[in-house]
């Protein structure tokens, strides 16, 4: 199984600033075409919004510290038509995705990081801790939820990636799951399943 458990002891136990674990999923071509919207300087990361407003992401250190920080804003990518931008705060126990609207500064909260379908009007979301597939539509440049699923805690999904505009393909990872059916615990398994839309539902499917 994706042992992201470790990785989280790691940083929880240090929090240095290891970039190149926070920037796994940067979106950075979303990035550049929003970068009218952004700026960062050292641990503020400044965001311009459309309302002539701005917002302030400041990342936190355990007293003080310079090398152990408790919590720390990544900017992950950038819907530039629907204009929201993509972040994650990272705290000792958690990583949270959000999409800020840039016409307001609201905050939507995400069940990971978002990646669109071909022709961008779907995203599915997936995160280190996810056990949960979900996707999301636009409707008049607004976010919604079109259809989640929650698998055991015991699971995490991962390798998400969209086949054509209706269809996506992940892999559901186990470890340490209990069959009542042989009374035993299942050690690590993966399995690869898709979601399809059909009829203006999705579904779950294994190949």
């Amino acid at each position: 199984m994706k042992v992201y458990g470790i990785v989280l002891a790691c940083i929880t136990t240090t929090l240095l600033a290891d970039l190149a674990y926070f920037d796994r999923d940067v979106n950075s071509t979303q990035l550049e075409q929003c970068k009218a919207f952004f700026t960062k300087e050292k641990d503020i990361k400044t965001i311009h919004l459309l309302n002539a407003q701005t917002l302030e992401f400041k990342d936190e250190y355990l007293g003080d510290d310079p090398e152990y920080k408790t919590l720390l804003y990544t900017l992950k990518g950038c819907f530039f038509k629907e204009k929201y931008l993509i972040y994650s705060d990272f705290m000792p126990d958690s990583e949270a995705y959000y999409a800020l609207d840039l016409r307001d500064g609201k905050g939507i909260r995400l069940d990971g990081m978002p990646y669109l379908n071909p022709t961008q009007n779907y995203f599915a979301t997936e995160a280190e801790e996810s056990h949960r597939i979900t996707v999301y539509t636009f409707k008049e440049d607004r976010i919604v939820k079109v259809f989640t699923h929650k698998f055991h805690a015991q699971c995490v999904t991962q390798h998400t990636a969209w086949l054509d505009d209706h269809s996506l393909r992940f892999e559901l990872e186990c470890d340490g799951l209990f069959d009542e059916d042989t009374n035993t615990t299942k050690e690590n398994t993966i399995e690869t399943f898709k979601l399809i839309q059909k009829d203006s539902k999705w579904e779950i499917i294994q190949p």
